[in-house]
């Protein structure tokens, strides 16, 4: 099987990995894309984000979609041929985290490409509870990008009861805040986007930011008094992971306000009595959505946002060679892209 290694330093390759054999409780994928996620960066460095392995040891890649070509003796609901998203997260499926629907949260949760093979590849060995049937509608592009994107951002959003009385701040227009400019304006609310990047600022208005800022060249405080009358923002999402974003949201945000946090950070300083308690601020993580709302995730991404609009997340396309792997990771970490996916 040929996949994807990534030995750290920087460096990504693609080379022979044995295949492996199916348990009674999986499934075999024949891979049609893999997206790469900013939290693969950490494997290309050399210090896995999360997970046990050490990089290198496993094939990457936790956000893949492709079809079914074998089903495991256990295996009763999917059928070869079904097109499927896949969760990357496999839990122990009994514990109260996996009934709910969060095996992200199980103490004993495997993540593909970082526990276990992942998605870069040209087929993928997943325990079946983690694939989710595609509508027809959706492309394997967009499967790929369904679930850790653009699925993510919708249950955060949804979480919060968005709705289109509401103006919600987007901070960092990576994929992730780009996923959820398009969620968001799907669901009818005004978007503000805060991003440094011109073309990322560019994408954002493109897919439905009402406004979009760059807090390098204009007072962001200022702005945003101007486009919300003085109130402040209703919501804020952080998919920066950054110091400066995240303090300059909770200084956009409105009393009795909802900052949700999902971009990444080992570490940041908050001022609580000013950002949280003066203003009776709820301050959330968010990490990934629970697999019973995968339904909704769906039918909302092709009856709402729309495939074709949804594929607009997809800047560069490679195959799964040497040459095209080094160029999408070297891009990608440089952030000259916005989703890079593979097609084995």
């Amino acid at each position: 099987m040929k996949g994807v290694v990534l030995p750290g330093d920087k460096e990504a390759h693609v080379q022979e990995w044995e295949t492996k054999s199916l348990e009674p409780d999986e499934v075999r994928v024949n891979i049609g894309a893999a997206a790469l996620c900013r939290s693969d960066m950490s494997l290309y460095n050399g210090n896995p984000l999360v997970g046990s392995k050490p990089a290198g040891s496993v094939v990457p890649g936790h956000e893949p979609a492709g079809t079914i070509s074998e089903v495991g003796k256990n295996v009763d609901y999917l059928s070869v041929g079904d097109r499927v998203a896949i969760n990357c997260f496999a839990g122990c499926g009994h514990c109260e985290y996996c009934r709910a629907g969060e095996p992200n949260l199980c103490p004993d949760v495997e993540i593909l490409g970082f526990d276990r093979h992942g998605g870069d590849a040209e087929e993928l060995v997943t325990p079946a509870s983690t694939c989710h049937p595609m509508p027809d509608e959706m492309s394997m592009g967009v499967g790929a990008i369904a679930t850790d994107a653009l699925g993510n951002l919708w249950s955060t959003l949804n979480e919060l009861n968005v709705n289109g009385t509401d103006t919600v701040g987007i901070i960092g227009l990576g994929p992730m805040g780009l996923a959820g400019v398009l969620n968001a304006d799907a669901m009818g609310v005004d978007v503000v986007a805060y991003e440094l990047v011109d073309h990322r600022r560019e994408k954002g208005i493109e897919l439905g930011a009402e406004y979009a800022v760059d807090p390098s060249e204009e007072d962001a405080q200022t702005r945003t008094d101007e486009i919300t009358n003085g109130r402040g923002l209703d919501v804020v999402v952080d998919c920066s992971g950054a110091q400066q974003g995240i303090e300059m949201g909770f200084g956009l945000i409105k009393k009795h306000g909802t900052f949700a946090q999902i971009g990444e950070t080992d570490e940041v300083t908050l001022n609580p009595s000013e950002d949280l308690i003066h203003k009776k601020v709820s301050y959330m993580g968010s990490w990934y959505y629970r697999s019973h709302e995968w339904p909704e995730i769906a039918e909302f991404i092709i009856e709402k946002i729309g495939n074709d609009r949804a594929e607009q997340l997809i800047s560069h396309q490679y195959e799964l060679e040497e040459t095209g792997v080094q160029e999408a990771f070297m891009k990608f970490d440089n952030r000259e892209t916005q989703k890079v996916i593979f097609t084995p």
